[in-house]
């Protein structure tokens, strides 16, 4: 009788750990989180993209942007063309106070270098962006965050 009553308690108390485990709130770490929040969401005003210390994107705009104005971007992309070739291509643009969203550029898919060069040193984009504020433009390549630039855009 004594073994059964430790047989309960064992099958008791691991019942009780098991239950305890599964229902304790799960700490999120990046791995769980959408994609959405992995890439980065930094504010500061900034024209280049870094990542472990190399370069990866810079965006020269046209000076003086102002919002509901169509101007044109060059996105002086440092990788290797290979990187793109024959992989879908889009901008998104992001406003920090309203969230709206905006497409800048169309998936495409990239078959080609800039002209004149052997990468996508020279990719350019016109578009505009409806209201004055700080603007977050997202680069995806083949749906996954590939790097960003922040913009502050005048208003009229």
């Amino acid at each position: 009788e004594v073994i059964n009553i430790k047989r309960f308690l064992l099958i008791f108390l691991l019942i009780f750990l098991v239950t305890l485990v599964s229902c304790s709130p799960k700490k999120e770490n990046e791995n769980n989180k959408p994609k959405e929040t992995v890439m980065n969401q930094e504010w500061q005003v900034r024209n280049e993209y870094k990542k472990d210390g190399s370069i990866l994107l810079t965006v020269n705009p046209e000076p003086n942007l102002i919002a509901g104005k169509p101007f044109g971007y060059v996105f002086h992309f440092t990788a290797p063309f290979k990187i793109f070739e024959g992989k879908e291509l889009a901008i998104y643009a992001y406003h920090k106070e309203t969230e709206e969203k905006i497409t800048a550029l169309n998936p495409i898919k990239i078959k080609e270098p800039s002209p004149g060069y052997s990468t996508l040193e020279r990719f350019t984009v016109n578009f505009e962006v409806p209201q004055s504020g700080l603007w977050r433009y997202e680069v995806i390549l083949d749906n996954e965050f590939y790097a960003d630039v922040v913009f502050s855009i005048k208003d009229k």
